[in-house]
């Protein structure tokens, strides 16, 4: 029994839900920051409906770089269930899709409440869960950073502002921004640690694009666009977590071209979201104003 809760939790990488738990947490911190009447009775719901998501996006992803032949013993990003032989993959496949699918009920709940805006965004959300990783998915054609960005940051936290309010406002752009901007960038630099393996796999990833100079320099810019942008917001706590950002990089920027130096790069950008999310989340419920 204990093998299997072991080999459950290594399927989900619940380390990685972070990056849904935070952008649902601020948004609706965000709009009671402005004012606007919150519905907190939907907030349980809307995060459920946005972890199965995500849960099923890592189970799914892992099935078919698997099946594919992209995965292997020596990948980092997977959950080794499969290269070790763990489980099978129909393991993977059966849940993943469960928790997709039971993550488009809840959505559906949450659009009988609040209308048709929020049965768009689900749908938009669930289909850029499934094209993720499947046979044909957009990751592996150099699209992956640019759906994250969409649906981690605005369409996530938009959704989830939607819950609370029944509207959006353009307050709320700014830190679904930053959400976005620091979740790209944890895909961005493990892409860069990666190149060659995913080449020799037949990825095509942005970083094969862009080169590493380049995916660096567009590492810093993410970095540095979620701060500007929550500064934009008026919510300046945040801005405590720069020395850790400043770390990170100049981690990146110094390390050797590819793998040579960032090895623990994307956890380490994860820890800093983190740690970026809880200031912002908690600049957002201070009662008096942070700017």
């Amino acid at each position: 029994m204990n093998r299997a809760f072991q080999n459950w939790a290594r399927a989900l990488r619940a380390y990685s839900f972070s990056a849904t738990i935070i952008p649902v947490v601020c948004a609706f911190l965000s709009a009671h920051a402005q004012g606007l009447p919150v519905e907190w009775r939907l907030f349980p719901l809307m995060l459920f409906c946005a972890l199965l998501l995500h849960a099923g996006v890592n189970l799914l992803n892992d099935y078919y770089d698997f099946v594919l032949g992209f995965d292997t013993a020596a990948a980092r990003g997977s959950s080794g269930l499969l290269t070790g032989s763990v489980v099978r993959p129909e393991y993977m496949l059966h849940w993943g899709r469960f928790y997709l699918f039971t993550g488009a009920a809840a959505g559906l709940l949450l659009a009988a409440v609040r209308g048709w805006p929020l049965l768009l965004t689900g749908i938009a959300g669930l289909a850029g869960a499934w094209g993720y990783s499947c046979r044909c998915g957009y990751k592996y054609k150099g699209l992956g950073e640019l759906f994250v960005f969409v649906l981690m940051g605005p369409l996530l936290f938009g959704g989830a502002f939607f819950s609370a309010t029944g509207t959006i406002t353009a307050s709320a752009v700014w830190p679904a921004l930053s959400c976005g901007c620091l979740v790209t960038a944890i895909l961005l630099v493990n892409n860069l640690r990666d190149i060659k393996m995913d080449s020799a796999a037949g990825f095509r990833t942005l970083p094969m694009r862009l080169g590493a100079a380049g995916t660096k320099k567009l590492y810093t810019a993410l970095i540095m666009t979620a701060f500007i942008a929550t500064s934009a917001a008026g919510v300046c706590l945040p801005l405590l977590s720069l020395p850790v950002a400043w770390r990170r990089v100049r981690t990146v920027l110094a390390a050797g071209e590819f793998e040579t130096g960032l090895a623990a790069a994307p956890q380490q950008t994860a820890g800093l979201y983190l740690i970026f999310g809880v200031l912002l989340a908690a600049g957002l419920a201070l009662p008096f104003p942070v700017h």
